[in-house]
């Protein structure tokens, strides 16, 4: 995670916020400017957190060797006495702690940005339904969602499913870009568990099967697997017989799928405040443009 951070924390930061261990209170003010979770992504500034399964002196080695300036490693590691010339630190810290973690190192860019959130079995298309729909309202958009991850029209290349550290690191690529919004679809194909547990939602909503008769998890499941905490600012998003009505008149939509998935775009924009004429008026724009 480094692409678009935007704050640096000290080891005497990730000791005082986050309980964590060094052997040496001598390197308090080794700043570290990024986070990375495997070996292969740590690059020069970086605090390296190995698997538990890299958890030796050669570890340390090649963190040193890509230039990280500080390794964490579990707490069960402290009794090797591992050395290196950057700090080791020892925690066992949680899926949320590293959210929270990687916001802080990016400045808590769910702050800065207008979320979306789609939860379901499959959200790819309802995710780019809202995005085509937020984008003909004239908001940059950024999507987040299983091979579709896009920063306005950038294609964003990664490996899925995305854990909490990817989430903040898109989210502040997003940010960096100028994205005003960002849609989220969380599945399982798409998010690893926790990858939400530090990300601020604004709006969010069950996505619809286009099999009405298929089973999808409830919304409550959802945000407990992938640790999205509902605030008093989120608003919780449904299809009503106003927005069925208003995707039915919209010529574009070819069949009941497609209306369902407008009708609940609709209603998750009006729910973030866009006003009904506005909405009108930009399916209006679309279908002249078909």
């Amino acid at each position: 995670m480094s692409e678009a951070s935007t704050e640096h924390l000290t080891v005497s930061d990730l000791r005082e916020r986050y309980g964590l261990i060094t052997d040496s209170k001598a390197c308090g003010k080794v700043t570290v400017t990024s986070l990375a979770d495997d070996m292969a992504s740590v690059t020069p500034g970086a605090l390296a957190m190995p698997r538990p399964d890299e958890t030796d002196a050669d570890t340390i080695l090649e963190a040193e060797r890509r230039g990280a300036y500080a390794v964490l490693l579990p707490l069960s590691a402290q009794r090797f006495g591992f050395q290196g010339n950057i700090p080791v630190l020892y925690g066992d810290l949680s899926t949320v702690e590293r959210g929270q973690m990687a916001a802080d190192i990016c400045g808590h860019p769910s702050n800065s940005i207008a979320v979306f959130l789609i939860v379901g079995d499959h959200t790819s298309q309802q995710v780019s339904d809202l995005a085509g729909l937020l984008h003909v309202l004239g908001n940059p958009v950024g999507q987040i969602s299983l091979r579709h991850s896009t920063s306005l029209e950038r294609h964003l290349v990664e490996d899925y499913p995305l854990g909490v550290l990817d989430v903040e690191r898109m989210l502040s690529v997003f940010v960096e870009d100028g994205a005003s919004a960002v849609v989220i679809g969380a599945d399982e194909q798409t998010l690893a568990e926790g990858a939400l547990s530090a990300v601020v939602v604004d709006v969010c909503a069950l996505s619809e099967p286009d099999d009405p008769l298929a089973l999808q998890p409830s919304l409550k499941e959802a945000v407990d697997r992938y640790g999205v905490v509902l605030r008093e600012r989120t608003h919780v998003a449904h299809r009503t017989a106003e927005t069925d009505d208003m995707a039915r008149h919209y010529e574009g939509a070819v069949d009941e799928a497609s209306d369902r998935r407008l009708s609940l775009a609709i209603a998750m924009v009006m729910k973030a405040g866009v006003r009904k004429g506005n909405i009108r008026s930009a399916l209006r724009v679309t279908r002249e443009m078909i």
